[in-house]
């Protein structure tokens, strides 16, 4: 029996039969050796590190190695990651999607320990806590081997087995560089001395971001290791092609930190529910994040820079993570259906504006569409428009939901809905039957039409939507002789005509048949013998010129151009 502080102890299991203990030994390198070699002999195999815990003197046990096992490997859940593209080597694995995907199949121990993929990549230590978690790395490989088998052809033990090697073998190489003191350390904040020392080092990259890291490992908090990472930004280099590294690799890091789940909490403090938090970070993304939202380190400098357009690793990385959000299923405002909506517009159109070339335009608006379908299921409309005290206002709540959410398929969705409701039965009774006053009917009715006339509404069925509506307004008025009565109601035919226009002007008829009819009785009576004449010489409403301007703008308010009509009265 090995007597170290740290041994791996081997596990066997033949084709057909149990568990056994097969032995221990103090290196892992040879301990995994040997793993291999009996997983190519047939058996299943298991590696364990037992470490001493010096307070009792008992061994905690972490599995670092199985493969073979095949209940084992059927048994591990689905995983989230994006294209399960395969590594090779053992450098692979420090690459941008390869660290993408670390992040997500990690990421709850990520962040509990409050590092990102790149300082787990980078640190020995990080790495051997990874370890001594026990099934987490282990149950990590089998999943991203099942999601490539998935995707690729090939079986998955031999994608565990490969995956094993690789990941053993990267390890190993950040031991190695441990224990033989090869990797930088960067003393205070010169980072310049740090990038010129390493610019003939064909592992440069590797070797400034464990410097970087190292660099980072006191800082417990997120907020205080961005903070760390942008004062960095204070001492970049001179040279453009050292600047360019350092810039890139900092951007890096400042990426995985806005990427991480746990950070944002930290970074700009409680927020009252995920539409809030999404629209910080999209002012954050912006570079106008509100002074209050600053105050944690890092967090100023930050929007600054972004303002600037500076780490666009970052502002990318800030940006996806808000469209997840976006494309995800939680309610932005869980309360209010028409406040979510007036966010969403809101977020989508600082998204447009801000992204310039970061994410594809179609990218953002699919984000946009998948969540206004979601918004607009049966389940959530009934809720909304049961909100409604009559059609009117189902009718209003339909075209508010028009406006705001993107999405040809959801707007003709809703289109739909508001057909059937302005041409029910129900919705006529309201404005022919109702009890309200009867200039209060039409009033609601043409506002209606008239925010028809404004919407997004596809052009065929806004013209059949108003003609039906003005329709209505004109079986009102001929039903309550409205016109007859405002003009009855006045002494000669220029009182007459000016009531009328006023009405028009009012906005209380609909636009088509029914301004028609009281835009040609105006006419009419404004055009008989003598009364254009007698108004503008009259001096009862003012000198002549005064009274002519306040007639053409009378005129110009109900839809009627002056000059032919004021040609036609004097003709």
């Amino acid at each position: 029996m090995v007597s170290g502080e740290i041994h791996y102890e081997i596990h066997v299991k033949p084709a057909k039969g149990i568990w056994k203990f097969r032995g221990a030994i103090e290196s892992r390198e040879e301990a995994l050796k040997q793993a291999e070699f009996l997983v190519s002999e047939g058996y299943s195999v298991r590696v364990n590190k037992e470490t001493k815990d010096s307070t009792d003197g008992t061994f905690r046990s972490a599995k670092v190695f199985h493969a073979g096992d095949a209940d084992f490997i059927r048994n591990q859940g689905k995983i989230e990651t994006d294209e399960p593209l395969p590594c090779f080597k053992p450098q692979d694995l420090y690459s941008f999607d390869a660290r993408k995907n670390i992040g997500i199949l990690l990421q709850d121990s990520l962040n509990h320990w409050r590092i990102t993929p790149l300082e787990l990549l980078h640190s020995a230590s990080n790495l051997e806590r990874l370890e001594s978690t026990g099934t987490v790395l282990q149950a990590a490989v089998q999943k991203i081997a099942i999601a490539q088998a998935r995707a690729t052809e090939g079986s998955v033990a031999e994608r565990v087995k490969n995956l094993h090697k690789l990941v053993s073998d990267g390890m190993k190489g950040v031991y190695i560089d441990r224990t033989k003191n090869r990797l930088p350390v960067l003393e205070g904040t010169d980072i310049t001395s740090l990038a010129k020392n390493l610019s003939i080092n064909p592992r440069r990259e590797y070797l400034f971001n464990a410097a970087i890291t190292e660099y980072l490992a006191n800082s417990p908090e997120w907020n205080t290791k961005l903070d760390r990472i942008l004062t960095l930004m204070r001492e970049l280099p001179e040279d453009p092609h050292d600047r360019l590294f350092c810039l890139t690799c900092i951007d890096g890091f400042v990426s995985e930190i806005m990427s991480a789940s746990a950070a944002i909490k930290d970074l700009l403090g409680p927020q009252p529910n995920l539409g809030s938090a999404l629209q910080s970070l999209t002012e954050l993304f912006c570079g106008k994040l509100a002074p209050d939202l600053c105050s944690a380190p890092g967090v100023g400098l930050l929007n600054d820079l972004f303002a600037e357009g500076q780490l666009p690793e970052a502002r990318t990385s800030v940006a996806r993570r808000v469209l997840k959000e976006i494309e995800g299923a939680k309610r932005l405002m869980p309360d209010s259906l028409e406040a979510e909506v007036k966010t969403l517009r809101k977020l989508a159109t600082q998204m447009m504006l801000g992204c310039g070339n970061l994410i594809p335009h179609e990218e953002i608006l699919n984000a946009f569409r998948a969540r206004s379908e979601r918004l607009i299921s049966t389940t959530t409309l009934e809720t909304y428009l049961g909100e409604a005290k009559n059609t009117i206002e189902r009718a209003d709540k339909i075209l508010f939901l028009g406006e705001n959410i993107v999405g040809a398929e959801s707007k003709r969705k809703l289109t739909g809905i508001l057909q059937e409701i302005i041409t029910s039965p129900a919705f006529r009774d309201v404005f022919v039957t109702g009890e309200k006053p009867i200039a209060l009917r039409l009033r609601l009715l043409a506002s209606l039409q008239e925010k028809i006339y404004l919407s997004e509404v596809d052009e065929q069925v806004k013209l059949g939507l108003m003609d039906h509506l003005d329709g209505i307004c004109v079986g009102m008025m001929t039903k309550s002789k409205l016109l007859t009565r405002v003009s009855d109601g006045q002494d000669n035919p220029l009182n007459k005509s000016l009531a009328l226009l006023k009405l028009i002007a009012s906005g209380i008829l609909t636009r088509g048949l029914a301004r028609q009819q009281a835009q040609s009785m105006a006419i009419d009576f404004m055009g008989q013998p003598g009364v254009l004449n007698n108004y503008l010489t009259s001096d009862s409403h003012g000198d002549m010129l005064t009274k002519l301007e306040e007639l053409k703008t009378l005129l110009r308010e109900s839809g009627i151009e002056p000059e032919a009509a004021l040609t036609k009265s004097a003709a």
